[in-house]
């Protein structure tokens, strides 16, 4: 998962245990745990998504979430970017669990 502000372009890259929102509400959840609650809604303004599965109860984390029209990555460009740029390195083929140290 890579959630990236456009404005600042800081990125949070995770790994979700598995393709379901319950994952990535999880993930979404430590991280404004683990920050100041006011300091994660001030970075991510805004949450907007593709329409994956995982994605589909983003709403219950984060009230300002927006779903991007089907086949139209252009609306999501600087996420989009960020992971064109992490795919140089990290091939969809090759295992990630294979770069953690």
């Amino acid at each position: 998962m890579v959630l990236t502000d456009r404005l600042s372009c800081y990125t949070v890259i995770f790994r979700i245990k598995d393709k379901s929102s319950e994952s990535a509400n999880k993930k979404l959840e430590e991280l404004k745990s683990s920050t100041d609650e006011k300091a994660f809604y001030q970075t991510f303004k805004s949450l907007t998504s593709d329409n994956g599965l995982e994605f589909s109860r983003l709403q219950e984390v984060h009230s300002n979430t927006y779903y991007a029209t089907p086949y139209t990555p252009s609306e999501r460009g600087s996420n989009e970017n960020v992971i064109r740029i992490i795919r140089r390195f990290i091939h969809k083929s090759t295992a990630i669990i294979t770069f953690n140290s």
